[in-house]
């Protein structure tokens, strides 16, 4: 029932809320007109829910592999703004919501590809609020 088992709320339920808040800031995000890539910012945006994940869980992931997931998140967000460009190039008003679309669709897909790995190793966990503030 949303996540709530006896009035608590699982981990994966709270971390679903943070993906679902990223995914529409990285919409917003790629929605704005700057005249630099937004790449390298989407991969931040990325790269610093996969932390917030692993927090919500208890299970933060270490500096090193949040690197590594860093600089995997700038290819791949290379290789996106390319397919955005292509597909603005057919269809030029809808520039903008395509990048939008694209934008949010990678973050809500990386973001519940993060909750699934740390449902696979805590299971039904239950979320604490207290423990999440310390």
């Amino acid at each position: 029932t949303g996540g709530m088992l006896d009035g608590m709320r699982t981990c994966r339920a709270e971390a679903l809320r943070w993906v679902h808040y990223y995914a529409a800031g990285g919409a917003a995000f790629a929605a704005v007109p700057l005249p630099v890539s937004t790449t390298s910012a989407l991969a931040a945006l990325e790269t610093y829910l996969r932390k917030v994940i692993g927090a919500v869980y208890g299970d933060p992931p270490p500096g090193v592999a949040t690197a590594a997931a860093g600089g995997t998140f700038v290819i791949g967000g290379q290789a996106l703004k390319h397919l955005a460009m292509q597909a603005a190039c057919f269809v030029p008003v809808l520039g903008v919501p395509i990048r939008m679309s694209i934008a949010a669709g990678t973050i809500e897909l990386l973001g519940r590809a993060v909750v699934s790995h740390y449902e696979a190793k805590h299971p039904g966990k239950l979320w604490s609020q207290a423990r999440a503030a310390a």
